[in-house]
């Protein structure tokens, strides 16, 4: 029998993998609907994180494929953030937006934007969407996707 996806299970898996990794931090898991929230603490946060998040968005990944194997579970997302990293990211992400929105609408000249990885153009999208002046859309394919914010 498969174990149920629950905030209990993803909480003891999120134990184990910290503890392979010979980290301390403690995590507290929440949960909307079918999202998952893994809030972790923890004083090696720098090495959980890692350069630009990516040792984060790594953690992310074996974490749901994890629960994925075990479970046998599909339609779930999990979204881990460290020592509030993640938050702050994001909230530089729409400031940012709209500091270059507002550039847009008054020169009239789209600006792209590169090396942002899905998550972070996400976030972009999702800042503007309702902005009455400019426009988003994602370019490209694969590694040299980028953004542009146009006027509308």
């Amino acid at each position: 029998m498969k174990p149920k996806l629950d905030e209990n299970f993803v909480a003891d898996q999120v134990r184990q993998i910290i503890e392979k990794l010979g980290v301390s931090a403690t995590a507290e898991v929440s949960r909307q609907d079918k999202t998952f929230f893994i809030d972790i603490i923890s004083e090696d946060s720098s090495l959980l994180i890692g350069k630009y998040g990516v040792n984060l968005e790594s953690l992310q990944f074996i974490l749901v494929v994890r629960l994925k194997t075990l479970t046998g579970e599909e339609n779930f997302e999990v979204f881990i953030d460290i020592d509030g990293w993640r938050r702050q990211r994001e909230e530089k992400l729409k400031k940012m937006a709209i500091s270059i929105a507002e550039k847009v609408a008054t020169t009239g000249k789209p600006e792209p934007l590169y090396n942002l990885r899905a998550a972070e153009r996400r976030v972009i999208h999702t800042a503007l969407t309702g902005h009455p002046q400019v426009a988003t859309e994602s370019i490209g394919e694969g590694a040299n996707r980028y953004l542009v914010i146009k006027p509308k």
